[in-house]
């Protein structure tokens, strides 16, 4: 089954929005958090014995056919972010400069895989030059956007581009609207909640003998930075979405 978080940190709150999914047949666990993690909104599928949880605050189930959500809670302290952006933004009449940071906040031990920054420009834009200490960025007119791929992001690293805009003159009056910058990517053995399996025991009395093994993924729906004012160079987060996702599979 899997552990689905989604984060949506603000500039004063954060938050964890997730789901439990069970794809397991013949198969009776219990689950907990490692830490007394504070978990709000749970929900529980019908097979969960709330009485067990009540009591010793477990999961034990006895799963249907198929797949299901076994779960679904909010986690709203101690939400562990695994990318901070630092955008620079400077905008002028005929050029726009973005330099970015990107800081990867979890263990050196650990690495994101496909790592995906994607950095809006205007639609007047007429040549754009770009330059990184790492991975390979690309202006993709079809999206508007420089797209920086990185396929391996150690922990506790930070990495650097620049991208340079020449525009065309436009007689419009209206203002560029400047979209948030986004990332994609994929954290394993990482979860943002803290959320962690202490122990997972079936009780099989059919015969069956299955081998258990978990997977942690850390993956993001959404994960944004909006630029505040371009004129004195300061930004902050306004929103962000991370999937993280617990996989425990039997084989």
């Amino acid at each position: 089954f899997f552990f689905k978080d989604t984060a949506t940190p603000e500039i004063y709150t954060r938050s964890i929005v997730g789901s439990v999914r069970c794809v397991q047949e013949t198969e009776k666990g219990e689950v907990t958090s490692a830490k007394g993690i504070s978990i709000e909104d749970m929900k529980f599928h019908q097979c969960v014995s709330l009485r067990r949880f009540d009591k010793d605050r477990s999961i034990t189930f006895i799963p249907p056919d198929g797949v299901f959500e076994l779960m679904t809670y909010r986690v709203t302290e101690n939400v562990n972010l695994p990318f901070k952006l630092y955008p620079v933004v400077q905008e002028g009449a005929s050029k726009v400069e973005v330099n970015l940071k990107v800081k990867a906040l979890f263990d050196n031990s650990n690495s994101a895989t496909n790592v995906v920054v994607k950095i809006p420009v205007p639609k007047n834009v007429v040549n754009v030059k770009h330059f990184s200490n790492s991975g390979k960025a690309k202006y993709e007119p079809e999206n508007t956007a420089v797209l920086w791929r990185i396929k391996k992001f150690p922990g506790e690293t930070e990495y650097l581009v620049r991208v340079e805009c020449d525009l065309t003159p436009t007689t419009s009056d209206k203002q560029w609207v400047r979209p948030p910058i986004s990332m994609e990517f994929q954290v394993p053995m990482f979860t943002s909640s803290g959320l962690r399996v202490r122990y997972l025991t079936v009780i099989e009395k059919m015969g069956y003998k299955p081998s258990k093994w978990i997977r942690y993924i850390t993956k993001a729906a959404q994960y944004d930075q909006r630029t505040v004012s371009y004129t004195h160079l300061r930004a902050h987060e306004t929103s962000l979405h991370l999937v993280c996702r617990l996989l425990l599979e039997k084989k």
